[in-house]
């Protein structure tokens, strides 16, 4: 047979079929045959994104469009080249015969779907299609573009799940937070002051086992980064963690702080995080941001400059840590070593001794309810997998954060896994051992070794005016929540009057302002002609003109 490097078109039984490189990509009898019994055999619910793979001539897509439910779209991803001009002179001729479905179809590569899924509406689900043989060519890369898809649409809905549940709450802190003047205080990237390897306390139960093994005197030598559940282990061990890492935005954090204020460690604080616990230590301050919302209020502010260090939003304490260590070391050079982060745990214990989790059980334990908490092993989620050394307990989300973990940091340079169970990370394993001979050579910390760093950030900021153009963003909030507090309940008849109409400049102010209805079920859409929808926003405007109060 003759290479066809060109698609080409054959007559077939009943229709036309494509020969490219040798490959028949539909049926030599029945080319429309399969994809219209498949598309035959599918139950499409509403708000569904239809992928198919390779549609070439787009046989079925009448069919398709026939079973169509509202608010979904049908999306046609083709890899190859020459197949994609195919499909894209084919379509287009389809939609010049039906121009009133001509929306309700696109066409895309799998090297632009990241870019183009942002734009699209949100879908609850996909569906996916194999429209021909085209897909043999690139199957991995369609495979991937598919899970690409699933895992956007349902990390979206995760995270409205989220932000219906403490959207409130972090809006509440970061506009609290940011009255601090985080920019001047903000995490110091590729700090020279950070030239001492980095060691990373998790409060999993490893952390107890590797504080056997290792001597004080080497962690002397380390800058020691600790999640806030892990303060109270470190202390009950002797040992002053030099940054604490605050993400957690409840009351409940504040248990984790308990004795903290023996330490004069730095916490390091997401704008996100719950206020109250930066008076808990007698250390100082300092100040990271990460993006909790694609919300124009959050990018207004940035805009402006007023905000510390931007990093991705990682949702765990213990990720956040970790990338804090990679941030702030100096270069790549400086080893990261990592230990607590298990993602597990063992049967009874679900935390090292000491940490606020077990101090509780302690606290709480009687003849009926023992020390050990035997209820997380058996909990319906709960499952026995294998560990580092030996099989562990772990549940959905934690090993969704150990998933994350690896794909996030499985190729960064000298960062080593120091735990002794728990789940796989992905990272070089280190002992204690070889720790301690690494560091060996080095002198340890001097007190007030990162005074220094305080004052070069206090420097660098004061000569910018940070706290003027704080100042005169928060003004402005609190400015614009007046006026739609008075748009809202006097209509027409509001002080100046509004401009260019009242419709006009409601929506104006309130797409701007997502925090006074992101936590709303349906936020995610803004709806300014829904009276409903705008009658919930009145009742939160009085909730976040507290936290503009004495400005």
């Amino acid at each position: 047979m003759i290479e066809t490097e060109e698609p080409c078109l054959v007559k077939a039984g009943q229709g036309f079929s494509v020969l490219y490189k040798n490959r028949f990509l539909y049926s030599k009898y029945s080319p429309q045959k399969a994809i219209e019994q498949t598309i035959a055999n599918l139950d499409i619910l509403p708000q569904t994104l239809i992928l198919c793979f390779s549609p070439c001539l787009w046989y079925g897509l009448k069919e398709l469009l026939g079973k169509l439910p509202e608010n979904s779209l049908i999306l046609g991803i083709e890899a190859d080249k020459k197949l994609f001009e195919l499909a894209e002179k084919n379509l287009n001729e389809i939609k010049k015969s039906c121009p009133q479905d001509s929306k309700k179809i696109l066409l895309t590569s799998p090297s632009k779907i990241e870019e183009l899924i942002k734009t699209l509406p949100h879908f609850r689900r996909t569906v996916l299609i194999e429209m021909s043989g085209g897909t043999f060519f690139y199957k991995t890369l369609y495979s991937q573009t598919a899970l690409f898809s699933q895992n956007f649409i349902a990390s979206f809905w995760k995270n409205r799940i989220t932000l219906v549940k403490m959207g409130r709450l972090f809006c509440k802190n970061f506009f609290r937070n940011l009255r601090e003047i985080p920019a001047e205080q903000s995490i110091p990237h590729s700090s020279p002051f950070f030239l001492r390897p980095f060691i990373v306390f998790g409060a999993g139960e490893s952390t107890e086992t590797f504080l056997s093994k290792i001597s004080k005197e080497t962690l002397q030598k380390c800058t020691v980064l600790a999640v806030d559940a892990a303060i109270s282990v470190l202390l009950k061990h002797k040992i002053q963690p030099d940054f604490i890492i605050a993400v957690e935005s409840q009351l409940a954090i504040e248990k984790a702080y308990i004795g903290a204020n023996r330490t004069k460690a730095t916490i390091i604080s997401d704008l996100a995080s719950r206020p109250a616990v930066l008076r808990h230590t007698n250390g100082r301050h300092l100040y990271f941001y990460s993006e909790f919302s694609e919300s124009e209020f959050l990018k207004n502010a940035e805009s402006k400059n007023i905000l510390p260090a931007k990093i991705p939003p990682l949702g765990s304490v213990g990720l956040t840590a970790v990338y804090l260590a990679l941030f702030m070391r100096f270069d790549s050079n400086v080893p990261v070593f990592v230990t607590g982060l298990d993602f597990s745990y063992s049967l009874g214990f679900t935390h090292a001794r000491g940490a606020p989790a077990h101090t509780a059980r302690l606290i709480s334990s009687n003849r009926f309810k023992p020390v050990e908490n035997y209820d997380a092993a058996f909990k319906a989620d709960a499952k026995t997998v294998p560990g580092k050394n030996g099989p562990v307990i772990t549940d959905t989300a934690l090993k969704n954060y150990a998933t994350l973990f690896v794909n996030y940091f499985h190729d960064s340079k000298k960062l080593y896994d120091a735990g002794f169970s728990g789940l796989n990370l992905g990272l070089p394993s280190v002992t204690a051992e070889q720790i301690e001979k690494f560091c060996q050579p080095l002198i340890q910390k001097k007190e007030g070794e990162f005074d220094a760093l305080y004052e070069q950030n206090k420097k660098n900021s004061s000569s910018s005016g940070i706290k003027i153009k704080t100042k005169a963003y928060l003004l402005e909030e609190k400015n614009a929540l007046l006026r739609i507090k008075e748009l809202l309940s006097k209509g027409e008849k509001a002080l100046p009057t509004p401009k260019p109409n009242l419709s006009a400049e409601i929506e104006n102010l309130l797409s701007k302002r997502e925090y006074l209805y992101l936590h709303f079920p349906d936020g995610y859409r803004f709806e300014a002609g829904n009276l409903s929808f705008l009658k919930r926003i009145s009742n939160e405007i009085d909730f976040f003109l507290k936290n503009f109060e004495n400005l």
